[in-house]
């Protein structure tokens, strides 16, 4: 019965992050493929879409541990039974601490069964730029069931990231670091269990951070990933593949991020300063020519753009039926949740309004839909307009993602083409960002000028 529960709800949480996200990405998923006792440790900057995100990508399905207020909310209460979360009863919640003995069995026995626990030990989720400081109930129960005799029990930090976790449709990233034994600390945790404790615990601090960028202010974030966002674009070559506007893939940005990040935490680096001056210059380019650098990294040759122009209008034309009923039949609920979903403080808790919300109102509005054609057709064509009703609305999500891509093209097409005076300054200010990061990342500097602005004999394609 737990398996099949586990199975319902992997699937679940599957689909909702692949309608939630645009794209998902898991590095080095392979480390947590072998079985075996392991305590999984991971920030958390999301609400509870950090627990489907693991839900949706990890090969083996974790057992959370989740703070005993989350049983107190009817709509959780259901999906927190389906994945079997174990609660964890706080005393800032007023719970008596005797309550944890329970919850601390549970889970040795669950390691003891070679079983994945899960747990996000900075306790809260936040919209900090960087990690909180962890508690130690990680620790303690990977050390506590080492101390019992289970063999072999590992820990293992993922860091999750996101490049705007709260919009609609925008990138996760899932980072999976080697997995470390836990027996290395029973000679200590025999000797001084607290001291053993906060060891790890301060050594799991430190595999977190290394994972991710960690940035000690919103400001140093903004700069430094923009910084990342433009060097990443450039290394890709996109314009040798496209010459539509299109998003980093988040796994290139971040490598050259957490880099960055790690050079800022010194606070006296120079090159970092570069960086971040040769970044300001480069946005007031941009400002001044009313282009992002996506528009500015495009190809934009003429005919091929016409071509991919022509079939990109094509398939909107051809989905415009099919995503024109999707928009009406999800308007209302969409229009509700984003409402609701302003409420929140915590930009994490938007995302999790966003997505449980769009899911209970949506499948009110599929069996409403099916209802209602059956009455009026019968049921057949009622369970049919039920399950095209979602589809309907994955189209047109899709479809207004193509359009505003198009959009993207021809105004920066359109403002490049007609040969603005400062776009020599434009490109040499991007220039002097990538070779300004690269000072700091140790990697040479790709040729930053899209295929317009090279030799002839460098450009592909005729």
């Amino acid at each position: 019965m737990r398996r099949v529960a586990d199975g319902l709800m992997g699937s679940l949480a599957r689909l909702l992050i692949h309608v939630f996200f645009r794209r998902v990405q898991i590095e080095h998923r392979e480390r947590v493929d072998l079985a075996g006792p392991t305590v999984l440790v991971a920030n958390h900057r999301n609400g509870l879409v950090d627990g489907l995100l693991l839900m949706a990508t990890l090969p083996r399905f974790p057992r959370f541990l989740g703070k005993s207020t989350l049983f107190h909310i009817p709509v959780l209460w259901p999906f927190l039974k389906l994945a079997g979360v174990v609660p964890v009863y706080r005393a800032q919640d007023g719970a008596p601490a005797d309550r944890n003995r329970e919850t601390f069995a549970r889970s040795s026995r669950l390691l003891a069964k070679g079983g994945l626990l899960a747990l996000f030990p900075e306790g809260i989720s936040h919209d900090e730029p960087a990690l909180q400081p962890l508690r130690t109930g990680a620790a303690r129960i990977a050390l506590a069931a080492a101390g019992d005799g289970v063999a072999d029990v590992k820990t293992v930090a993922v860091a999750l990231v996101y490049d705007d976790k709260q919009r609609f449709r925008s990138q996760a990233l899932v980072k999976v670091d080697h997995p470390e034994p836990t027996d290395r600390w029973l000679g200590a945790y025999r000797a001084d269990e607290r001291a053993a404790v906060r060891g790890l615990t301060d050594e799991l601090t430190g595999r977190l951070r290394d994972l991710g960028p960690d940035y000690r202010s919103w400001s140093e974030a903004d700069i430094l990933s923009d910084a990342a966002d433009i060097t990443a674009r450039a290394a890709s070559d996109l314009s040798a593949s496209s010459d539509l506007p299109r998003d980093v893939a988040l796994e290139d940005r971040d490598a050259i991020a957490t880099v960055l990040a790690q050079a800022a935490a010194t606070g006296s680096d120079p090159a970092v300063a570069s960086v971040r001056a040769a970044v300001a210059a480069y946005r007031y380019q941009l400002a001044l020519v009313g282009l992002d650098d996506a528009q500015v990294a495009a190809g934009f040759r003429s005919g091929r753009l016409r071509r991919k122009l022509v079939w990109a209008w094509a398939s909107v034309g051809m989905a415009l039926p099919f995503a024109a009923a999707g928009a009406v039949i999800h308007a209302l609920p969409y229009l509700v949740v984003k409402r609701l979903s302003r409420i929140p403080a915590n930009e994490g808790m938007r995302a999790t309004v966003k997505l449980l919300g769009c899911f209970f109102l949506f499948v009110v509005v599929y069996a409403t839909v099916g209802v209602a054609v059956g009455v009026a057709f019968g049921p057949w064509w009622g369970l049919l307009a039920s399950l095209l009703a979602p589809a309907c609305g994955y189209t047109a999500v899709r479809m207004a993602e193509r359009i505003r891509r198009i959009g993207g093209a021809v105004e920066g097409y359109r403002a490049i083409r007609r040969g603005n005076p400062m776009l020599p300054s434009v490109l040499e200010a991007r220039a002097a960002v990538v070779a300004a990061t690269a000072a700091v990342t140790g990697h040479q500097p790709p040729d930053t000028a899209p295929e317009r602005d090279r030799p002839a004999h460098e450009t592909a394609g005729p």
